[in-house]
């Protein structure tokens, strides 16, 4: 009389196509110099505000403040709203302007950096990432990948289901098997999400505070509430995007870091599969 048991092996699914693959690693490089060249130009001013003005004088609802910049440790503050919290030595640090002055910043900075040539760096990937937004969104539109991989299915959203992802979710566990092989739920959404409304909203109100792009298409203004609201909601969604990537590479460990990578390296990915002997 045999024994039985559970005998895992793996099968290698071809999970991402080139165009995805291409556009992911295109996307990555494109935010982090968006990333960096955005905060030192936030550094100019860092404080946001709500409408068409915004300048030292009027209130704003996000500010990073410093006094007694001589000091070695100056004292800096952030405030939201009306709550104010003391970040001294935690956020911010200062720079010397070259001319006797000396500025606050949200990060360090090279010593040798140009505004100029940092806002033509940003502007230059802002259209890198626009542009393959755009065709990353007519790929998955006539390749079908779209209802395939991304939109929930009907089975997704039953209360059982979104509980038990959840629940996975917040125990760590990866999907095997059968489950491994599509993007679960909360996947879907935050991607959806990403895909169709931070990277738009962010192209966009960036476009708002390029005097050309306003110039040709005025309507910018009356989509955001101005300049000044544009350059909060640009400041605000960037954040936001910058969470979700420190989530996705925290779920990437989780799911297994060198099965994902080669998946978006090579477009295989192995998936668990349990065979009775």
């Amino acid at each position: 009389m045999g024994a039985q048991g559970n005998l895992v092996t793996q099968q290698l699914d071809y999970r991402h196509p080139w165009p995805v693959r291409i556009w992911h690693w295109v996307n990555a490089a494109a935010v982090v110099v968006l990333l960096l060249t955005g905060l030192l130009l936030f550094d100019i001013h860092p404080h946001l505000y709500w409408g068409e003005d915004g300048h030292a004088g009027i209130p704003a609802f996000l500010s990073l403040s410093g006094t007694d910049l001589d000091r070695a440790v100056p004292q800096t503050e952030l405030q939201i709203g009306s709550r104010r919290w003391d970040v001294t030595g935690v956020l911010g640090s200062v720079i010397d302007d070259g001319f006797g002055g000396k500025y606050l910043l949200v990060v360090a900075a090279p010593e040798d950096w140009e505004f100029g040539a940092t806002r033509g760096w940003h502007f230059a990937f802002a259209w890198i990432l626009a542009l393959s937004f755009l065709l990353y969104g007519l790929y998955i539109l006539v390749s079908g990948r779209l209802a395939k991989m991304l939109l929930p299915m009907r089975s997704d959203l039953t209360l059982r289901s979104i509980a038990h992802e959840v629940w996975q979710h917040l125990r760590l566990r990866r999907a095997r098997g059968q489950a491994a092989r599509n993007y679960n739920l909360l996947q879907k959404l935050s991607y959806l999400f990403v895909i169709f409304v931070l990277i738009p909203t962010i192209v966009l109100s960036g476009l708002t505070m390029s005097n050309a792009m306003t110039a040709a298409f005025p309507d910018l203004f009356m989509l955001f509430g101005g300049r000044q609201s544009a350059r909060s909601i640009h400041f605000l969604a960037a954040m936001l995007l910058v969470l979700f990537v420190f989530v996705h590479v925290f779920q990437v460990f989780v799911a297994g870091f060198f099965n994902l990578m080669r998946s978006m390296i090579t477009g295989r990915y192995a998936v668990d599969r349990e065979d009775s002997v």
